[in-house]
């Protein structure tokens, strides 16, 4: 078969990497995936970033079915669909209405433990559009297409503009001008990746893809270029017990606030002229698999005896000011509105449970809080989540080098936490006893002890006149915050809302008077002569004295 009548069809062909009951790897199709979801655990690609891509396409599929349709497979009241999908929405459609059915609708499917046929039937109706190869190849445009709409010397005649495979695959991310040394795999085998491997990084690049590429698309104007959707958020999403679970917990079929029908509108469902001019508009997507599919690079690979060459072309930045339709982040606030929150490698070793407020409605009026935690309290209210049942919240956020003119990947920061939905939700009236604002206030005295402890091991290092008393106090600092990890996610684990909360507080600031003088011991112990003798009458002894008593002050 010629690489010009070969197929590869993500529904049907394996390419997708889960684990099994039994935690073994399988790469498996997407259909598979859909079909026997409950009976795998999760899913195990080459990262847990690349596993956040997948899982969100899987969930535009789910998405653009369950947004149309019932578990039985019926168009929502007041909605008329067509053979391709697309919906026609009655002038009276009722969407509070819309709204009780949605929630009938994922009751059902989380009842029943399995997606309905009609997703299936989508997947059929749409099959020609998840072919790797063929006509409409996924993720990719046509040879005519590309050249069409990039400058004539960019054209893939002229064999410019291209990425390589070493590049995309986020392992390596090797550019033509800087060696990726620490890598698993030889330079002999950095552009060589099986036809499942290039689909899950094609997949993961169109996500977080840096600036280094030097084609763009056609357009009157200068333009910034996109670096991934992905790569401009602090991920949080739900995990189940398993990938079913997973993919409903995550299944947001509203919004908080929403007050009208948009129809999902998913890149494979766009005809490719009228996706791209989206794209040079920088329009923003109105619909959730719209955007959880949005392409940052305009893709066209071509095949010589089985070996890809991948011409890209950069798109624009889209705003992701004020989108609140991205439920999978975190939100800060500035002058210009409410921007999702970015990891950065200078707090690379800040663990999820620290910025709990993040995550958490508080008292203060600016927090926002992330669309997937209002939905899980949204589920949890409607007591289609038991109060019982335990919230697991997690993030996987690739983490630029900060430099403006590459922003290659340098690292993967992966993190959980989990709390018992009705300690997250606390629903008590009186605000002082809520646990996410006790929690927080937990947080902050343990954020002050932290910072004593910092201020000690500081101290320690200038007695002994080290220039480098910051850096010290820094690693110092990050190994007691390493420390704590454990056993605060479980104590976090822990909590009851029909607990004395004064009490759980009073066992956790035990735990952390522990740990805190356990650290400043050791200093102590591991002191030279010269930090003993000390200067201008102050020693590590004295030091030691101030600090403990310090933190018990802090703790009382």
């Amino acid at each position: 078969m010629t690489m010009k009548n070969r197929h590869f069809n993500l529904i049907t062909e394996p390419w997708i990497k889960v684990l099994d009951e039994n935690y073994q790897e399988l790469t498996v199709s997407m259909g598979e995936v859909l079909k026997n979801a409950r009976h795998y655990r999760q899913l195990a690609g080459e990262m847990r970033s690349q596993d956040l891509v997948i899982l969100r396409l899987l969930l535009a599929v789910l998405l653009s079915v369950y947004q149309r349709v019932n578990a039985d497979g019926e168009p929502y009241e007041g909605l008329t669909i067509d053979d391709a999908w697309q919906v026609e929405v009655d002038s009276d459609l009722d969407f509070e209405d819309l709204i009780e059915e949605m929630q009938e609708t994922w009751q059902t499917l989380y009842e029943g433990g399995e997606f309905s046929r009609a997703v299936f039937d989508y997947l059929k109706a749409y099959e020609d559009r998840f072919d790797f190869f063929g006509e409409h190849a996924f993720y990719q445009v046509s040879r005519e297409f590309y050249d069409a709409h990039v400058p004539v010397k960019n054209q893939v005649a002229k064999g410019t503009g291209t990425v390589a495979i070493k590049q995309i695959n986020r392992n390596i991310s090797e550019s033509g001008n800087s060696i990726a040394v620490f890598t698993p795999r030889t330079n002999t085998f950095k552009n060589q990746l099986s036809i499942d491997e290039l689909v899950r990084w094609v997949l993961t690049y169109q996500n977080y893809t840096g600036v280094t590429d030097k084609t763009k698309v056609n357009r009157a104007d200068k333009f910034s270029v996109s670096s991934g959707w992905l790569y401009n958020l602090y991920p949080v999403y739900a995990q189940g017990t398993n990938l079913f679970e997973t993919l409903l917990l995550n299944l947001t079929l509203f919004e908080d606030e929403q007050d009208k029908y948009s129809q999902p509108k998913p890149v494979w469902e766009w005809a490719t002229k009228r996706y791209l001019k989206g794209r040079i508009d920088e329009t923003v997507p109105d619909n959730l698999p719209e955007l959880y599919t949005l392409w940052s690079r305009m893709l066209h690979i071509e095949w010589e005896e089985g070996t890809p060459t991948i011409f890209t072309a950069g798109l624009p930045k889209v705003s992701n000011v004020n989108v609140f339709l991205e439920p999978m982040t975190t939100w800060r606030q500035d002058k210009e509105g409410y921007k999702p929150r970015v990891r950065r490698l200078d707090n690379l070793g800040t663990a999820m449970w620290r910025n709990f407020g993040d995550y958490v409605g508080t008292d203060d009026e600016e927090n926002r809080v992330p669309g997937i935690v209002w939905w899980l309290n949204f589920l949890t209210e409607e007591g289609l989540l038991t109060q019982e049942a335990n919230i697991d919240l997690a993030s996987a956020v690739m983490i630029s080098d900060g430099k403006g003119s590459s922003q290659m990947p340098a690292a993967e920061s992966v993190d959980d936490f989990t709390i018992r939905a009705d300690v997250l939700f606390d629903p008590d009236p009186l605000a002082a006893r809520r646990w996410p604002r006790r929690i927080e206030e937990v947080i902050e005295l343990t954020k002050k002890v932290g910072g004593t402890l910092y201020y000690f091991a500081k101290e320690v290092a200038e007695l002994r006149d080290s220039n480098g008393s910051g850096s010290f106090a820094n690693r110092i600092s990050a190994e007691f915050y390493d420390q704590l990890n454990e056993p605060f996610l479980g104590w976090l684990a822990s909590l009851r809302n029909d607990q004395d909360r004064d009490e759980k507080i009073l066992e956790w600031k035990k735990a952390l008077h522990s740990l805190v003088m356990q650290t400043a011991r050791k200093l102590v112990q591991e002191s030279s002569p010269t930090e003993m003798r000390g200067k201008d009458s102050t020693n590590i002894f004295t030091l030691y004295n101030a600090t403990q008593l310090k933190i018990r002050k802090q703790l009382s």
